[in-house]
C-alpha cells in the first residue's frame, strides 16, 4: 500500500510540472521525428549514391551552420522580453523584431546574391567539384526558410502555443518525408540532392507561411526604436559568437571536405544523423526551459534548478547514446543499411560523446541572457574559434573522419568547462549581492 500512494504523489508531482508537461507535448512529436528520420533513413540512403549523401550532408550542414548566424541572434529579445511586456508592447516587439529580420537579410544576402559573391565563397567550401549552378538557389530558398523556420518555433514555445507547435512539427514530418521520397523515387535520373533539397524546403516554406497566421495575428503594426535598440543590444553579442561557432562547429566538415571525399563523408555524416536524436531533445527540452528559466527572478532557485538538471540530462543522454549505439550495430547487422557503411560504428561513440556535452552547455550559457552578459558569448566563442581551427588543421588531414570527430569531442569538452568556471564566477558575484548574507557553494 505505501508503494502504491508513493506511485500516486510521484505521479501528482509530475502531472502539476509545467516543464514536464510540456516537455512530454513537445518529445513525443519531436521522437516521432527522428524516429521517421530513422525509419526512412534506409530509404534515402538507397535512394541516393554514397557521394550523394555526403555532398547533400555537406550541404545541409552549411545551411544549418550559416542560419545560425543569419537570425541574428533576435530569437534571444524575443524570448527575453516576450513575457515582460504588456500585451501592446508584445505586439510592438514582435513586429519590430519582424521588421529588424527581414531589413538586416536582405542587406546581407541581396549584394552577395546580386554581385555573384557566392561563387567565392563556395570555392572556399568545396575542394571537390560540384555543380552550383544547380544548387544555388535551392541553398538560398533553404538558408531563408530554416531561419524563418527557427524563428517562428521559437515564438511558439516563448508564446506558450505547444498545440498550435505540434500542429506544426506534425505537418512538416509527414509531407516532407511523403514527398521527398515519393520524388526521389519518380525522379531516379535526376539529381537526387536537388530533387531533395527543393522538395524538402519548399514544402516548409508553404507550412511556414500557413502557420505564420498565428504570428502575425498577434503583431501590432508600429516599429518601436526603443524595443530595436534594446534587442539589438542583446542580439548582436549571440551574433557575433554565432559567427565564431561557424568555425567551431563547421571546421570538421571544413577540412574533411578538403582532405577526404563525400563517400569518406558519407558515414561521418551517418554517424551525426543517428546522434543528432540527443541534439533534437535537447533543442526541445531548451525551448521549454528557456521562457521557464528566464520568467524565474531568484538567482538562486535557478541555479539550484539547473544543477539538477544537468546532472539528470546526462544520465540520460548517456543511455540514450548505449541503446543508439546498440540499434546501429543492429541495423547494420541485418544489412538494413548496407555494408559500406559499416565504418559509421567507430565513429558514434566519440559523436554521441561529443553531441551530450554539447547539449549541456546551453544550460550555462542560458545564464549570460539571465544576466544580460551576452557579449561573454562572444569573448567565449572567438577562443573556441582557435582551438578549433587549429585542433582541426593538425587532426583531420591525418586522422580523417576520427580527427574531425575528436576534433568534435574536445571543442564541446573545452566549451562545456569554460562556460561551467564563467556562469560560476558571474552566479558568485550576483548571489553575494543578493543574498549578502548568505555564504554558500554557487554551482
Amino acid at each position: 500500500m505505501k508503494s502504491v500512494g508513493l506511485f500516486k504523489s510521484i505521479v501528482a508531482k509530475y502531472k502539476d510540472n509545467l516543464l514536464f508537461n510540456r516537455l512530454v507535448a513537445v518529445l513525443s512529436i519531436d521522437i516521432f521525428v527522428k524516429l521517421s528520420g530513422i525509419i526512412l533513413l534506409p530509404i534515402y540512403l538507397r535512394l541516393m549514391t554514397q557521394d550523394e549523401y555526403g555532398l547533400y550532408g555537406y550541404l545541409l550542414s552549411i545551411i544549418l551552420t550559416f542560419s545560425v548566424v543569419l537570425n541574428f541572434g533576435l530569437y534571444i529579445p524575443l524570448s527575453k522580453f516576450y513575457h515582460d511586456y504588456e500585451k501592446g508592447d508584445k505586439g510592438k516587439l514582435l513586429f519590430t523584431i519582424f521588421c529588424l529580420l527581414i531589413t538586416i537579410l536582405i542587406i546581407v544576402i541581396f549584394p552577395i546574391y546580386f554581385f555573384g559573391w557566392d561563387y567565392a565563397i563556395v570555392k572556399i567550401l568545396f575542394k571537390n567539384h560540384i555543380n552550383y549552378i544547380s544548387y544555388r538557389w535551392p541553398v538560398l530558398l533553404a538558408v531563408i526558410v530554416t531561419i524563418c523556420n527557427f524563428m517562428l518555433t521559437n515564438f511558439f514555445f516563448t508564446s506558450e502555443k505547444i498545440s498550435e507547435l505540434k500542429k506544426y512539427n506534425i505537418f512538416r514530418i509527414i509531407c516532407i518525408n511523403i514527398l521527398a521520397v515519393a520524388f526521389l523515387f519518380f525522379f531516379r535520373n535526376i539529381d537526387s540532392v536537388k530533387v531533395r533539397l527543393e522538395t524538402t524546403y519548399i514544402v516548409e516554406l508553404i507550412l511556414f507561411i500557413a502557420f505564420s497566421y498565428f504570428f502575425i495575428r498577434e503583431t501590432e503594426s508600429k516599429f518601436s526604436k526603443r524595443i530595436a535598440i534594446s534587442s539589438l543590444k542583446l542580439a548582436l553579442p549571440v551574433t557575433l559568437s554565432a559567427m565564431f561557432g561557424i568555425v567551431i562547429n563547421f571546421s570538421d566538415k571544413f577540412f574533411l571536405e578538403k582532405y577526404g571525399t563525400f563517400g569518406n563523408m558519407s558515414y561521418y555524416y551517418l554517424a551525426i544523423s543517428c546522434a543528432s536524436v540527443i541534439p533534437l531533445i535537447f533543442t526541445s527540452f531548451q525551448n521549454a526551459w528557456l521562457p521557464l528559466f528566464l520568467k524565474e527572478k531568484d538567482i538562486r532557485k535557478n541555479i539550484e534548478k539547473t544543477n539538477r538538471m544537468l546532472v539528470r540530462l546526462f544520465f540520460i543522454l548517456l543511455v540514450l547514446s548505449v541503446c543508439i549505439i546498440v540499434f546501429v550495430k543492429l541495423i547494420l547487422m541485418l544489412g538494413i543499411i548496407q555494408s559500406k557503411y559499416d565504418e559509421t560504428i567507430y565513429i558514434l561513440p566519440i559523436i554521441l560523446l561529443s553531441q551530450i556535452l554539447s547539449a549541456l552547455v546551453p544550460l550555462y550559457s542560458n545564464f549570460v541572457v539571465y544576466f544580460e552578459k551576452t557579449h561573454i558569448a562572444s569573448i567565449i566563442g572567438f577562443f573556441l574559434c582557435c582551438i578549433s581551427f587549429g585542433l582541426s588543421l593538425l587532426l583531420v588531414p591525418r586522422f580523417g573522419v576520427y580527427g574531425a570527430a575528436l576534433v568534435s569531442l574536445i571543442c564541446n569538452a573545452s566549451y562545456f568547462g569554460i562556460y561551467f568556471f564563467t556562469i560560476k564566477h558571474y552566479a558568485k558575484k550576483k548571489m553575494a549581492t543578493a543574498y549578502p548574507l548568505v555564504e554558500e557553494n554557487i554551482i
